[in-house]
């Protein structure tokens, strides 16, 4: 196996299962990303469901990567440490 990192091609993804994911909650069983035929990126996620007759399937969705919005790098609780004002 290569040290080197993957890169996705166009026209292709890769799925991940999502090991955050529970019965109790509508995550995605499957995450990923890829890129469409001209070359942009997209997130892809999975859902395994069945059907009325019993034949299981993905029910998929592909959306823009997310992208936090600026100045938020930070936490939200977080506050800024002021440095004292010292006369040394």
């Amino acid at each position: 196996m290569s040290d080197s990192t993957y890169e996705v091609k166009p026209g292709t993804f890769s799925l991940f299962k999502n090991e955050n994911r529970t019965d109790n909650n509508n995550q995605p069983h499957y995450n990923g990303n890829g890129k469409d035929l001209n070359g942009n990126e997209f997130q892809v996620s999975a859902w395994l469901t069945e059907s009325k007759n019993g034949k299981k399937y993905f029910s998929c969705k592909m959306q823009e990567p997310y992208k936090k919005p600026n100045g938020e790098d930070t936490a939200p609780n977080q506050v800024p440490v002021q440095e004292p004002d010292l006369p040394f």
